[in-house]
């Protein structure tokens, strides 16, 4: 007398790729608003004058998903943005494989103004730091709480 199981490996499968949509749907929304987070804390900081705006508009993100762009933020419509969204890009050329959350500030000159020990991403980039588990724990739970 044996177990005789009441589906089949297609019911499996299928159930299988349904919990991976949704945990994929989970990650990408909690790096969508990590990004978020990320930019509109640069773009809050006051510690340079951009006196064209347009170093603050370059300010955004692309999220890159298995080599492929998933989407931009870009809050702004000015030049800078058009530069920062072009830098996005390319470097999202180079993310092949898994998520990639790419933040940047667009303008070529952008390194310049932090080494002049204004802050343009460093804090942003610590603030990912700090952020960064917290979100890895909050998905963690999500996904254990999946059925």
């Amino acid at each position: 007398m044996g177990i005789k199981a009441r589906f089949t490996t297609t019911d499996f499968r299928r159930e299988l790729e349904k919990r991976m949509v949704r945990i994929d749907k989970a990650i990408i929304l909690n790096l969508q608003v990590l990004g978020e987070q990320l930019v509109n804390h640069a773009r809050t900081l006051a510690t340079y004058k951009d006196q064209t705006g347009n170093l603050r508009a370059s300010l955004g993100y692309v999220l890159v998903v298995n080599g492929k762009i998933y989407t931009h933020y870009f809050p702004d419509t000015k030049i800078g943005a058009q530069s920062g969204k072009k830098l996005a890009d390319e470097l999202a050329n180079r993310a092949v494989k898994g998520y990639a959350l790419i933040v940047v500030a667009g303008m070529n000159y952008a390194s310049a103004v932090e080494s002049m020990g204004y802050d343009v991403l460093a804090s942003a980039e610590l603030l990912a730091s700090r952020e960064l588990p917290k979100v890895r724990q909050k998905l963690k739970k999500q996904i254990e709480q999946m059925k």
